[in-house]
């Protein structure tokens, strides 16, 4: 009987150390999607600010277009 119960304790200890890397594992997969879901964020920041930036500028652009003609026209 010294052999099947040295072999089940094995056993037990083979299957707390998957428990243990499956859980390891999971954590690690958890923190990555946070840290995917904060760069998610802040790219979509920076494309509104960059959006903004450009309508800006276009808004400068058609005035100084505006202007332009309004110079050549004289």
């Amino acid at each position: 009987m010294d052999v099947y119960e040295s072999a089940l304790d094995r056993l037990g200890k083979a299957v707390a150390r998957l428990e243990t890397a499956v859980e390891q594992r999971e954590s690690r997969l958890s923190a990555e999607r946070a840290n995917l879901v904060q760069a998610l964020q802040d790219a979509r920041a920076e494309q509104a600010r960059a959006e903004g930036v450009a309508e800006t500028v276009t808004a400068r652009l058609d005035v100084v277009i505006e202007r332009l003609n309004a110079v050549l026209e004289t």
